[in-house]
């Protein structure tokens, strides 16, 4: 069952927490915890630090506000297929190298993002 997130803070208490459980640490990746040193209005307004797209060499946006579908850390958590972001795609699902985050851990962000990221 999907967990309820009402504020940017709680989000990255959650990932954090999800990550501790699963005794993951983002390190392997270029942007590593990103989310802990970011603003509210970096981290929705702004793109992964460290990424750009492969195919365009432009950088990504991390979410589009009230749009989870098409917001980029739901398709990296989620290794949406056909993105660069499936299992066989260019930069692959993440966590890096981590576990991934179950289903209903997934729409929990997801839902924070479609409810217009409540500050």
């Amino acid at each position: 069952m999907p967990t309820a997130i009402g504020s940017f803070t709680q989000l990255r208490q959650f990932i954090d927490g999800i990550l501790s459980t699963n005794g993951d640490s983002p390190v392997l990746g270029p942007h590593k915890q990103f989310w802990d040193n970011l603003t509210y209005q970096q981290f929705t307004t702004g793109d992964v630090p460290g990424i750009v797209d492969p195919n365009t060499n432009l950088p990504m946006k991390i979410l589009v506000v009230g749009n989870s579908q098409a917001s980029n850390i739901i398709l990296a958590l989620s290794g949406a297929a056909g993105t660069l972001f499936d299992p066989h795609g260019r930069i692959g699902p993440m966590p890096e190298g981590g576990t991934l985050f179950t289903v209903d851990q997934i729409a929990s962000i997801a839902s924070w993002i479609d409810a217009g990221c409540p500050q």
